[in-house]
């Protein structure tokens, strides 16, 4: 699990609900996720990394976690760490004639162009660290904990406060991965995604999913595996991140109707193996709608019997 492109992202967020002055709290932001919680102004600022297989997927883990650890934080909104020419030379220890020549486009003009800056401070331009970070990437440079780009925390904060409220009514965040890519398939496990973004947006829908008889130890994600009928198992259980053992997997049967099957590892307890069912490690998801659909009559195989993928 955990080796689909899983980066580490760094976050800096602004921040409520617990101060500096709270020493409990400061010291569960250090231990639990080796986080500082500092104070500027009358703000507080929230400087934490998770990874994730992109930056958004990086974000919604971290604000599950936080809110398990420490339930009267809010988080407000990302802020920019805005860097200006000398900055960036000393980040990446260059001169700051190399980094003008960057943003003027006289030298590394191979890749794409050097990132628009966010704004002027003074008379000078400045841009976001994670702009310049990502641009530096393509040579190989910049750091290896990732900022947000300008464009991935106009979604993080787009989201923000729909993760929370979701949280605060006691519903899990759902995490949505497709099963494979890159094949015939992905428009198909598209529309499976779409189907249930706005099926899981019906009353009691995410509650009955939330519901499933496994033995979770932790509700507030919850992983939805897209799929198709030939999406192989063991690409399904490929997909449950690192740190879980349970998903849920979504696909569309032979009418066109959507199914919900609980899924996790072979760590997951109390799971019916796919080998007592009968299946092998080649089995697909068609092959699993089948058994649950003829049998075997001595194993319960119903849509909410949660299965064990090897």
């Amino acid at each position: 699990m955990g080796g689909w492109g899983v980066m580490e992202y760094e976050f800096h967020f602004v921040v409520d609900g617990i101060e500096v002055g709270d020493d409990e709290a400061v010291g569960t932001v250090h231990d639990t996720f080796d986080g500082v919680l500092t104070r500027h102004r009358g703000r507080h600022f929230l400087d934490v990394s998770e990874s994730g297989a992109n930056a958004i997927d990086a974000a919604h883990r971290i604000v599950v976690r936080l809110r398990k650890s420490l339930p009267d934080l809010r988080l407000l909104r990302t802020d920019p760490d805005l860097v200006g020419v000398s900055d960036i030379a000393e980040r990446v220890d260059r001169t700051r004639q190399n980094v003008q020549q960057w943003v003027n486009g006289e030298r590394r003009q191979d890749k794409r162009p050097f990132p628009d800056p966010e704004g002027i401070a003074g008379r000078s331009p400045v841009w976001r660290w994670g702009d310049v970070n990502a641009w530096l990437a393509q040579f190989g440079e910049g750091d290896d904990v990732s900022p947000p780009t300008r464009e991935e925390a106009l979604n993080i904060d787009f989201l923000l406060p729909k993760w929370q409220r979701t949280l605060d009514d006691g519903l899990p965040l759902v995490h949505f991965t497709a099963a494979e890519t890159g094949d015939d398939w992905d428009r198909d496990r598209e529309t499976v995604q779409r189907l249930l973004e706005g099926t899981l947006a019906l009353p009691g829908i995410l509650e009955a999913i939330a519901a499933f008889p496994v033995p979770r130890t932790e509700q507030r994600r919850l992983t939805v595996v897209c799929a198709v009928l030939p999406d192989r198992l063991t690409s399904v259980v490929s997909r449950i991140d690192h740190d879980e053992v349970w998903a849920v997997l979504a696909y569309q049967g032979a009418e066109g109707e959507l199914h919900f099957q609980p899924v996790g590892t072979a760590k997951a307890p109390g799971a019916v193996p796919v080998s007592q069912l009968g299946l092998g490690r080649d089995a697909t998801v068609g092959d699993l709608l089948l058994v649950q659909t003829n049998g075997p009559d001595d194993i319960p195989v119903t849509p909410t019997t949660p299965v064990g993928l090897d």
